[in-house]
């Protein structure tokens, strides 16, 4: 431990597993004090009381409005305030334009870009009259590139990223001391590449052809593991990225070079 976020109070939606319970643990080990805000009640509970007394726990679900002003107060009444907001809930249904369903679109939308809208909302409105604010969206290298099985989480990580940029402009203009930036993971070894490892066993490939297919996607040739994007993540909510807004840091192995 460093110290790097000492008086910092972060809430952390999709705190429960994968990029957000990997920000979580690095967090409170670099002093910062935080909720985790999760749908599943059981695995979001799990990270928090390993955690210890520099964590709790919320029921998140990011595409209520409600919710997210109820773990907003959470946060306040718990730790005596919030100074950031990480936005790292979501969700990948496969599915190319010939074979998504409209339901699964908006699923996809409903829960990756409103409900990033949502959190980032509520973050400004609690953070606008703190100092050494910082709201960190996860966005995703198929934001900036395109893949044909995947429109709905394109679409949806793209707009997260130019979401992100005019809420960064937003904030500098009106003079609130809050910097807006994304994080874009490549392939990160999570349960949501867990399911896509499943979904090709099931198809009739061997889990280490799947896993190999997603490195050989990436120049260094191996997935990334969720620490890596949490560290991003971590210089971003750090005030050492005092100058920082309004960019993206893509951690991809190469990906988008």
């Amino acid at each position: 431990m460093t110290g790097r976020l000492t008086g910092k109070v972060a809430l952390i939606s999709g705190g429960a597993s994968g990029i957000g319970a990997a920000t979580a643990q690095l967090f409170v080990q670099e002093g910062a004090r935080l909720v985790v805000g999760d749908i599943n009640i059981e695995k979001g509970q799990s990270v928090a009381d390993q955690l210890g007394d520099a964590a709790s726990f919320v029921e998140l679900d990011v595409t209520s409005p409600e919710s997210w002003e109820e773990a907003v107060e959470a946060t306040k009444k718990e730790f005596g305030g919030i100074t950031t907001l990480i936005n790292s809930a979501g969700v990948s249904i496969p599915g190319s334009i010939e074979d998504i369903s409209l339901e699964d679109f908006r699923k996809t939308i409903s829960i990756n870009l409103e409900g990033t809208f949502l959190g980032t909302q509520a973050g400004v409105r609690a953070l606008k009259t703190v100092k050494r604010a910082a709201i960190v969206n996860v966005a995703s290298t198929l934001g900036h590139r395109g893949g044909a099985f995947i429109p709905a989480y394109c679409a949806s990580k793209g707009g997260v990223r130019m979401f992100t940029r005019s809420v960064a402009l937003h904030c500098a203009e009106s003079r609130y001391d809050i910097r807006v930036n994304t994080v874009s993971p490549g392939a990160i070894h999570t349960e949501m590449v867990e399911a896509y490892i499943d979904a090709g066993v099931k198809a009739g490939s061997s889990a280490e052809d799947v896993i190999k297919g997603f490195a050989n996607g990436h120049p260094m040739k191996r997935l990334g593991t969720p620490d890596e994007p949490a560290n991003a993540i971590l210089f971003l909510a750090s005030d050492e990225a005092s100058y920082s807004t309004g960019i993206d840091i893509p951690v991809d192995g190469g990906y988008l070079a």
